[in-house]
């Protein structure tokens, strides 16, 4: 058989949703091509995988035991990817961190030159979105790593904490009464229903999803920004506002051990976790 890994990974994810068109959102494929890629999967078997149901899909008999081995096939498969050729300066292979690109310009600077030179040869590449996209894709084998704020728990997901920040109001010291925030971070909802609840108001809001543009906006005086401690050091003049809301963050380290069995991964591992944030 010729299985394509992706096949594999797609059906995972139908698996693990029980719904096609859940599990294609969260792939970032369209629901006919994951439809497609579920049928070419199930023709290299012979056999179905899942039972479509109107309200969803259920996995049949095969499909339940193809999953449990799916985990120690795709395993395999990375370990492969990732072979290791040798040991030190002559190690070659690839790893994906995924990392929010906010917390990237703040962190990548204590552990990448440290990776790169005991490791010339090996290829990192950098995943960016929000965190919980990226602790998504290391619980569903996408990435090796995730450096993520505040991460789910998870079954064998391993999490260990790099630092601490925290969110709050940022200002310069004239600036408009306006809000400026993104709206997609559970941090900035939180920020803003304890402000309502104080009473707190400002004269409109602007929204945008990305921290580095925010407190660009807030330093250059047109609001208050909803801004992590470590974002808004990198920007001058900003000051915290006195009595605002905090949300603490945990800014951590999340991988699966069983992607990490080799010397060259547990010592890159080792790395990360021994650098000063």
């Amino acid at each position: 058989m010729a299985m394509n890994l992706d096949d594999i990974r797609y059906f995972r994810k139908v698996a693990e949703t029980l719904n096609v068109t859940r599990a294609s959102e969260a792939l970032g494929i369209t629901q006919p091509a994951l439809s497609y890629s579920l049928k070419r999967l199930e023709n290299e078997i012979g056999d179905e995988l899942i039972i479509r149901k109107k309200n969803g899909v259920e996995l049949s008999k095969l499909g339940e035991e193809f999953y449990k081995r799916s985990v120690n096939l795709i395993n395999e498969w990375e370990n492969i990817q990732n072979l290791i050729t040798s040991e030190g300066e002559d190690a070659k292979g690839e790893f994906s961190i995924g990392i929010h690109p906010s917390v990237a310009l703040y962190s990548l600077d204590k552990f990448l030159p440290h990776l790169t030179k005991e490791f010339p040869l090996i290829d990192f590449k950098f995943v960016h979105g929000l965190s919980r996209e990226m602790t998504e894709k290391v619980i569903s084998w996408e990435i090796d790593f995730g450096i993520v704020v505040n991460p789910i728990k998870y079954p064998d997901l391993v999490i260990k904490e790099l630092c601490r920040d925290e969110v709050t109001l940022f200002h310069k010291t004239k600036c408009r009464n306006k809000l400026i925030f993104d709206p997609k971070l559970a941090q900035s909802q939180d920020i803003l229903k304890r402000l309502n609840a104080k009473g707190l108001g400002t004269e409109g809001k602007i929204n945008s999803g990305n921290l580095e543009v925010i407190a660009d906006l807030v330093e250059q005086g047109l609001g208050y920004g909803v801004l992590p401690s470590r974002v808004a050091a990198n920007h001058k003049g900003l000051k915290k506002l006195a009595g605002s809301p905090v949300y603490h963050d945990k800014i951590c380290l999340v991988y699966r051990p069983e992607k990490h069995k080799n010397p060259i991964s547990r010592r890159i591992l080792e790395l990360i976790k021994s650098s000063k944030f």
